[in-house]
């Protein structure tokens, strides 16, 4: 689902190029964007589940001291069904804990993605400082294709599903070091959102999102891929 992917794929275990193809991952939901005026609350919006960086997010939270700044936790182990959620939850406990103590953060939980995207025209926002490679990113699909600014860590396929749109924080091991740059992009694009020249930006981003990531033009490529498969057993 990313060149990325297909890529360590080929390294790792010598597939012929020849026999791989890539097909990257479409979304058929645009909101709308939430456009943002200087002076008002500025919403973040965290989506992901809590392994891939929550800990840095609310690291980078207690460092900003822009009281206009507020985060949206939507985070659980419950996506991957009630089992799951049982065996693992309790590990995260103290994380949800933090998040609900914060004062700039508000802690949600799960919510359904049906859920997220009526809300997602509410945030102007999408911080993602991951620390778990992703081939692709979904929850970064859906925001930027939503018109929100992504503020994400170049860290497995980020940077191709992200392409040149977002404002990348550079990945470090080092995750006091990385919640400080990743507080520090925050406060630093709270400047930047109300001008003409971001709003701009995030209209052509959205267009972007619309014409490469689309599932009106994706069903197209695998109508292709599959025609493809189907012809040569022939």
């Amino acid at each position: 689902n990313s060149h990325w992917c297909a890529e360590k794929y080929r390294m790792m275990f010598q597939l012929p190029p020849h026999q791989c193809v890539v097909i990257k991952n479409a979304i058929e939901h645009f909101p709308g964007r939430a456009v943002y005026q200087e002076g008002q609350k500025l919403k973040l919006i965290y989506t992901s589940t809590p392994w891939r960086g929550l800990n840095v997010l609310l690291g980078a939270m207690q460092l900003i001291k822009n009281p206009l700044i507020e985060l949206d936790v939507y985070s659980s182990t419950q996506i991957y069904g009630d089992g799951f959620k049982d065996q693992n939850d309790k590990t995260y406990a103290d994380l949800y804990d933090q998040a609900k103590q914060l004062s700039n953060v508000n802690y949600i939980g799960y919510a359904s993605n049906e859920d997220i995207m009526k809300k997602m025209p509410e945030y102007h926002i999408f911080a993602y400082p991951n620390i778990w490679e992703e081939t692709s990113c979904m929850s970064a699909i859906e925001a930027l294709g939503s018109g929100l600014h992504g503020i994400v860590t170049n860290y497995g396929a980020l940077y191709e599903t992200c392409s040149e749109w977002p404002t990348y924080v550079q990945y470090d091991r080092n995750y006091e070091n990385l919640a400080k740059c990743f507080a520090y992009a925050i406060e630093g694009i709270a400047q930047q959102l109300p001008t003409e020249g971001m709003q701009n930006l995030l209209g052509a981003q959205v267009s972007f999102y619309d014409k490469f990531y689309s599932w009106r033009n994706r069903k197209h490529e695998w109508t292709n891929f599959l025609t493809g498969v189907v012809n040569d057993r022939k």
